[in-house]
């Protein structure tokens, strides 16, 4: 069995790819923001939006569709964007509004692209039936201000989303920066994540072992 490169509190880390760590299979939900296929690529260098320019497997969608074969039909959400064809099962789009101050995109037009979707796959989710646009949790633009990966989304999201899931473990086989570890471990649910990058995985070991959110704005 593998070592976690980080575990506690209920929380597991897996450094690798997803594909070969399949402990997250075993899981009871998934949440995650997989690369979305559109081939991203910060326009921005060194304190701009991103310190990385790059997602590992973002070519196109082949590594989100083969994770969330072997995932099924169980309960999932799956970050994404409307560029790329949506996951096979989607029933449900949520819209996440990431606020007036993110993304530049087509200079062209005057429109910022501040808006990703959220895909819902399976069933069981439960709560207060409320709008399908989620509002009021910006992402953090800038690493000067703290941001540490071109797709990182902000805890309390991650958090609200997480409120409305069906119980036991979440599966986040795309854990990136970790909001998706943090969030579930500020409520006491138990989560495994693997991530391909170890970078990314120290920076995620990082904040689970703080446990703030110190350079996010939820406003």
């Amino acid at each position: 069995m593998t070592t976690p490169y980080w575990s506690g509190d209920g929380i597991d880390l897996y450094l690798g790819d997803c594909r070969e760590h399949t402990e997250w299979l075993t899981a009871d939900v998934l949440v995650t923001d997989p690369p979305y296929g559109n081939g991203h690529s910060s326009g921005r260098e060194g304190g701009g939006a991103s310190k990385f320019s790059a997602i590992p497997n973002d070519e196109d969608p082949t590594i989100r569709d083969t994770a969330l074969q072997s995932w099924g039909a169980r309960p999932a959400l799956i970050f994404g964007t409307w560029k790329v064809a949506k996951p096979i099962g989607t029933h449900t789009v949520l819209i996440w509004d990431k606020g007036d101050a993110a993304g530049m995109g087509n200079l062209s037009i005057p429109w910022k692209p501040n808006w990703d979707e959220i895909y819902v796959i399976g069933h069981g989710f439960a709560g207060r039936r409320d709008t399908s646009i989620l509002t009021g949790n910006r992402v953090v633009t800038w690493a000067s201000k703290g941001r540490e990966h071109p797709n990182q989304k902000p805890v309390a999201l991650i958090e609200r989303l997480l409120a409305k899931c069906p119980t036991g473990t979440v599966a986040d086989p795309f854990a990136g920066s970790g909001s998706t570890l943090v969030a579930a471990k500020l409520q006491g649910r138990k989560a495994i994540g693997v991530e391909l990058v170890e970078q990314y995985c120290e920076i995620a070991a990082r904040r689970l072992d703080q446990g703030v959110l110190a350079f996010e704005d939820t406003a």
